[in-house]
């Protein structure tokens, strides 16, 4: 099982969409399905917000953030199969300690912020995770590590 879902407060593969997540897809008009998905507060006050991985014909997708009121966020493409974890910044500290005391797993997670943190796994062995910025009014990299 990938260090990541030990700590997820919502990975799901192979479930059904939520209907508030299907209304989510279908009005940013993505064209590819959803193949993994979870939920969080990326922003304050937005709670109704999914990271979603998206599936290409090819293999592999890009993972996107799903606000009602915001424009779709690309965090990045992925190669292999998809593996995206939402967690509170409590959670990320715990998983960040987690991969400190591994002897094999190298990285950290270092929120900065009281937001949901979202980590997808770009390669099969490397991890990066995101958290919204209020100051520059974008999502950064906080975080990644590689198995």
């Amino acid at each position: 099982m990938p260090l990541m879902m030990c700590f997820a407060l919502a990975m799901i593969q192979n479930q059904p969409v939520p209907a508030d997540l299907s209304a989510l897809a279908n009005a940013a008009r993505l064209d590819r399905p959803i193949v993994a998905w979870c939920r969080g507060e990326f922003r304050p006050g937005h709670d109704r917000a999914y990271a979603v991985a998206v599936a290409v014909s090819n293999g592999g997708g890009r993972y996107v953030l799903l606000e009602a009121d915001a424009p779709v966020v690309e965090l990045a493409t992925f190669s292999g199969g998809p593996d995206i974890s939402c967690y509170t910044p409590a959670a990320a500290r715990e998983l960040s300690a987690t991969i400190q005391r591994s002897e094999t797993i190298q990285g950290n997670v270092a929120p900065r912020w009281n937001t949901t943190v979202v980590c997808g796994f770009i390669e099969n062995t490397h991890a990066v995770c995101w958290q919204y910025s209020p100051d520059s009014h974008a999502f950064e990299k906080i975080g990644e590590w590689t198995t």
